[in-house]
Parts: C-alpha cells; structure tokens; sequence
C-alpha cells in the first residue's frame, strides 16, 4: 500500500465525478441502517458532552440570555482562547468515529462482517494516537483561523476556509488507517493527493452533501440516515484514487486495525 500511494504522489490518479457518485451510492444503500443508528447514537453521545460543557461555562441558568451573549463573547480574547481548546480536543476526540463510518464502507465494499459498534472500534486500534494528533492539528488550524476571521469582521470567509480545510484533508484518516502513515505525513500527503485532482473530489462532495442534506425532508429524522453517504463518498474517492488492488494486507486490515 505505502508503494501504491508514492506512485500515485508522483504520477497522480484519474478520477470520474459520475463513477464517483455510483460506487459511493451503491455502499450507502447497502450500509445506511447500520450507519444511520451509527449517527443517533454519536448525536446522543455529542449531545451530553456539549451540554455538559455549556452547563459547565455558563449553568443552567436562563439559557436564552447566555446565547445573547455569544455574540459579545465572541472577541473576548479568553472565550477565543477557551473556544480554541475545546474545538481541538472535540475535533481530535471525534477523528477515530469518522474514522469507523469510512471503514464501514471498506467493510461493506469486501463483503465482511460490520455492526454500530465497528464505528466506535477505532478508539481502542493502534491507529487512535495518529488520528488522534492529526485532527488535534486540523481542529486547532481551524479553530484560530475562524476565530481571527470572526474577530476582524469576516466572518464571510469561515465557510470558505473550512471547505478549503475539509477538501485539503479528505485522505488524512484513510492514509493514516490503511495507508500506515503517521499523522504528519496523513495531511501533507492528503494535500498533495487532493491538488492531483480537485475539481472531481469537489464536485463529488458537493453531490454527496446535497444528498446527505436531502433527509431533512423526511420530517428531519431522514437526515440521520442520508448523512452516512458523505462517509461513503470519503471512502470511495480513497478506493478510486489510491485502490487496494489484490493485496494480502487486505485480509489483514479488519484484523490488525481494530
């Protein structure tokens, strides 16, 4: 795999947008059920953890007038400071389930066993530190940029910078959990690879985020279920762009990883 993906850093790939689209979907309908209970139950989990949180800064108090304040928070200097740290450790903290919607897929692709729990799984592999670092490093990059733009009025310019952010990583955890790269070399290679071809990934993800958002029509609820195809486009862009070919390491993966 680490020779599949040097050559693919020197030569480059080729990517279809259409492709793209049909192999992502066909993995999303086989594993959305299991992925959709997948995101309520994180949904529950994150709940707990930001209200205890907020509960934690500013009480359960008159939580309409704590929200007013956001706005004057928002250039104190020690909530930037405070908002800085707690969305690099979340952001680092989450890594390892986004990590299981995209194995999930790889599951699903090689006809092997998967169930809700293989999406948590990754908090006890040997592949938690890098996630882990990586994400800390993506989460604090994008903490205080967006805290700089927000201070100096430009707020206008978040939406752009966090795309940018997601494009530029998206092959940071697939090269960190089959590629066997470090969390360094996950995002300066992740870089590289997306600038090969960025106007396919783009348009695939911008479909995927469309249909992702498309479950909001069933009364919301559907979105639980809908979200799970952006993790299938993540993991066929990977599969399209770098493959597994016929590989031994391939059985090994499921086994060795989590």
């Amino acid at each position: 795999m680490k020779n599949r993906i040097e050559q693919k850093l020197q030569n480059g790939y080729q990517l279809e947008t259409g492709r793209l689209i049909d192999d992502s979907f066909a993995l999303f309908k086989k594993n959305f059920l299991t992925a959709g209970f997948g995101v309520i139950v994180l949904c529950i989990i994150m709940a707990v953890v930001y209200g205890g949180i907020f509960a934690a800064f500013f009480g359960l108090g008159d939580i309409q007038n704590t929200l007013l304040q956001f706005e004057t928070l928002a250039f104190d200097p020690k909530f930037i400071l405070g908002n800085t740290i707690v969305t690099t450790i979340l952001t680092a903290i989450i890594a390892p389930v986004t990590a299981g919607f995209i194995h999930l897929n790889y599951l699903t692709k090689f006809n092997k066993e998967y169930s809700v729990g293989t999406i948590f799984e990754f908090y006890s592999s040997k592949y938690f530190k890098d996630l882990f670092f990586a994400y800390a490093i993506i989460g604090f990059t994008t903490a205080v940029v967006s805290s700089v733009l927000s201070f100096v009025r430009l707020e206008i310019f978040n939406f752009i910078f966090q795309s940018a952010i997601s494009f530029f990583t998206i092959f940071t955890i697939p090269l960190i959990i089959y590629g066997e790269q470090n969390f360094t070399n996950a995002i300066s290679k992740s870089l590289t690879l997306f600038l090969k071809q960025p106007l396919a990934i783009i348009l695939g993800l911008i479909v995927a985020g469309i249909g992702a958002m498309l479950g909001i029509v069933a009364i919301c609820i559907g979105i639980f279920f809908t979200l799970p195809f952006i993790y299938s486009m993540y993991f066929t862009i990977f599969d399209q762009a770098i493959g597994f070919g016929e590989e031994s390491e391939i059985d090994e993966i499921g086994n060795e990883q989590i």
